[in-house]
């Protein structure tokens, strides 16, 4: 409280004379016009000052981010030089019930503890508060209240004390889903981080039409999933005086196999004992199992190449990969045609069972005899064709009976004549003699 005004200054000897002679007025003796003024104006003089209102000002905050387990102090910046007391209360008001302490400059400096100290707290020069072993508790207003004659100081601050963030987790750590599916990821941290941010491979992703987050940016959710949504899922979270990023969360997308093939493409010749690999590619996540197959039969071969060398004729023919995904349950397969080519090493066809050689042989054997009845029946088949109506008939002969004369009688005495008789051959009837076929 200010103190009151001093009284006016004596003249020389210390004593004020208030004398007034009085006047005559016609209607007697009175004091002269004007006294009740020069009264009032003195006692105007005598009454104290009033006292002057608070300034506030900004206090600054060492360190400007407080950590839990650091300290900080709380600085009035140029305080009065002639205060004579300050005090610091953990509220937004100087109220008694939360006053800290309460410090006078001395000689010597006193530090006079109140209801809402803690033992943390101490006075230093200037009127700074400092606090010591923060906590998150400690958050909150602070008010300080200065004494002085000339510029007395209320203002208030606010003090945020900041953890150092633990490293967050993302869940699941790994995850796999289908082609067009939906997957979520769940950001596990601190609920003092003021910033959580979601990063595939390392890039920040933002909200889109398939790609939603929770109110609070803890919950990632990624629906209509696309092959190119595969990637390390990273959450990340700040505060003033930390940042942490999660360890990767994996995310695979499942799809094909759509299609298929074998390197090198077909039609493949190779000798007997040439070396000849067969790579079966496809697209497929996972990988999937390949199976070979050769003219039909499982060949018990389960890897994505196929390598061998020829060395009987049973490994002429088609070769078969077939792939199967058993998470998406597709399967694709391809086919190439190998010819061996040239004599095995037991010579030529060698590779052959003699059970294989002998059929060979009897069917050829069997061939060439079809072969000969059919030539003959269809030489038999031109010989009786019947003459089209517009041919010449065929002409058919027949032996007359022999004329009188015709034959040379033999003489008495003289052998028969050797040589041989011949009959003419007429044109007859068919039906008394038989065609002669030529």
């Amino acid at each position: 409280m200010a103190p009151p005004a001093e009284p006016p200054a004596l003249p020389h000897g210390g004593l004020l004379a208030l004398t007034e002679e009085p006047q005559v007025h016609e209607e007697g003796v009175g004091p002269a016009p004007g006294a009740d003024d020069e009264a009032s104006i003195l006692g105007s003089c005598l009454q104290p000052a009033p006292t002057q209102t608070p300034t506030p000002v900004t206090i600054v905050l060492t360190p400007p981010s407080p950590a839990v387990g650091g300290g900080v102090s709380l600085a009035p910046p140029n305080p009065p030089q002639d205060f004579t007391s300050c005090s610091w209360y953990r509220s937004p008001t100087a109220d008694g019930n939360s006053q800290i302490l309460t410090y006078n400059p001395g000689p010597p400096p006193i530090q006079t503890n109140g209801s809402a100290h803690t033992g943390r707290e101490t006075a230093e020069p200037g009127c700074s508060l400092h606090i010591a072993g923060l906590t998150l508790n400690d958050t909150g207003s602070y008010t300080v209240q200065i004494q002085s004659q000339t510029s007395p100081v209320l203002t208030t601050v606010h003090l945020p004390v900041s953890e150092m963030l633990p490293r967050p987790t993302v869940t699941p750590n790994q995850a796999q889903v289908l082609e067009s599916g939906t997957f979520t990821l769940t950001c596990n941290s601190s609920p003092h981080a003021d910033t959580l941010l979601w990063l595939r491979d390392g890039a920040s992703l933002a909200p889109s039409d398939r790609l939603g987050l929770s109110p609070d940016n803890r919950t990632l959710t990624v629906s209509g999933v696309t092959r190119g949504d595969a990637g390390a899922y990273q959450c990340e979270v700040r505060n003033p005086v930390s940042t942490e990023r999660s360890e990767p969360s994996t995310v695979t997308v499942a799809y094909g196999p759509d299609s298929t093939r074998i390197d090198p493409p077909g039609p493949i010749n190779v000798t007997f004992g040439s070396p000849l690999t067969l790579t079966c590619v496809t697209d497929s996540v996972p990988a999937p199992s390949y199976r070979w197959v050769l003219n039909g039969t499982d060949m018990k071969e389960t890897g994505t190449n196929l390598s061998f060398s020829p060395t009987t004729w049973a490994q002429h023919g088609t070769y078969e990969c077939r792939v199967h995904n058993p998470v998406t349950s597709r399967t694709a397969w391809a086919s190439v045609a190998v010819r061996v080519m040239g004599e095995s090493p037991g010579g030529a066809h060698s590779g052959l069972s003699a059970g294989a050689i002998a059929g060979i042989v009897i069917g050829s054997l069997m061939g060439m005899v079809l072969v000969g009845v059919g030539v003959y029946f269809l030489y038999s088949r031109c010989r009786n064709e019947t003459p089209r109506e517009n041919e010449a008939p065929v002409p058919v002969y027949e032996n007359p009976p022999p004329t009188a004369g015709a034959r040379p009688v033999a003489q008495p005495g003289k052998p028969p004549d050797p040589s041989p008789i011949y009959e003419t051959l007429e044109p007859g009837q068919q039906d008394v003699y038989e065609e002669l076929k030529k």
